[in-house]
């Protein structure tokens, strides 16, 4: 699941980011049967064998950099190919038919779709550190800044790392008066737990302004349709609580509600966003 959870955000990131293309690839053959084609996402569902080296046999679907390898291609066609991996994509490379056999499956439903830069963002039945209700609505007018984590998050370089970022963030809008309209969001990837109260004291400790810096939760299936949509992926652990896989998002939101452009991981910096945040045009008064 691991391993699957690494491709499948790598191809979010690629059709969402438009990062530019990894230059440490490591290169796998693939053997599988296609069980669905879609070329309006370009790529394939294929159940395939053990992949030597990289991952068990599983069903998922692959990104493919050229449509023409799908193309002539249809559901049950025995396939190899060449898998690509980097550390921000993965796509097949090459896509060959070797045979043909009844499907004996249904492939799994594609995932939601991604937010892209100039769509507006959906909005959200919310609430923030005080119990009161937010819906996401509520922040049109301001320029925003927003990434997800959860506070028992025990890894220094992914939830921790966002607090540090936002809060040099908050320092550079309180003393930057053509800033003045911007708001920091943090919405809570573990609902179960982060409720108001624990989100409260979590923002205390990390000097949170909440005129500037909001912290959101609300119920689990709201939370988690709200933050698929900016390409987020979330697993839990049932036998460890804390244990929560995910990948790291953060947006930047114009006063209309839509979508800037999204900073995939943890290499961004507070300077970057500032300037992306200073690029989007100021609400009109």
């Amino acid at each position: 699941m691991r391993t699957l959870f690494v491709l499948v955000v790598a191809s979010i990131a690629l059709s969402a980011c438009g990062r530019a293309p990894d230059t440490n690839t490591r290169q796998f053959d693939l053997q599988g049967q296609i069980l669905a084609l879609r070329p309006e996402r370009h790529e394939v569902v294929i159940k395939h064998q053990d992949i030597k080296g990289l991952m068990p046999g599983m069903t998922m679907p692959f990104t493919v950099k050229d449509d023409t390898l799908i193309a002539d291609k249809k559901p049950g066609d025995l396939v190899t190919a060449t898998l690509v991996v980097g550390e921000t994509q993965a796509y097949l490379t090459t896509l060959t038919t070797t045979g043909h056999a009844a499907v004996s499956e249904a492939a799994p439903p594609p995932p939601p779709d991604i937010l892209e830069p100039g769509q507006p963002v959906k909005d959200a039945a919310l609430v923030d550190q005080d119990n009161k209700p937010r819906p996401f609505s509520t922040f049109k007018g301001h320029r925003l800044a927003l990434t997800f984590i959860y506070t028992r998050c025990p890894l220094p370089d992914f939830c921790p790392l966002m607090d540090k970022h936002f809060a040099a963030i908050q320092k550079t809008i309180m003393s930057t008066p053509a800033l003045a309209d911007v708001r920091l969001v943090t919405v809570t990837l573990d609902p179960e737990f982060d409720k108001p109260a624990i989100l409260k004291a979590y923002a205390r400790r990390r000097e949170a302004d909440p005129a500037v810096w909001t912290f959101l939760t609300g119920e689990s299936a709201e939370v988690n349709r709200f933050a698929t949509q900016f390409g987020l992926y979330v697993e839990h652990n049932p036998q460890n609580a804390i244990d929560i896989t995910h990948n790291l998002r953060t947006a930047v939101i114009d006063p209309e509600g839509r979508l800037i452009t999204v900073h995939n991981g943890n290499s961004w910096t507070p300077a970057e966003l500032v300037a992306d945040l200073t690029a989007a045009p100021a609400p009109a008064h």
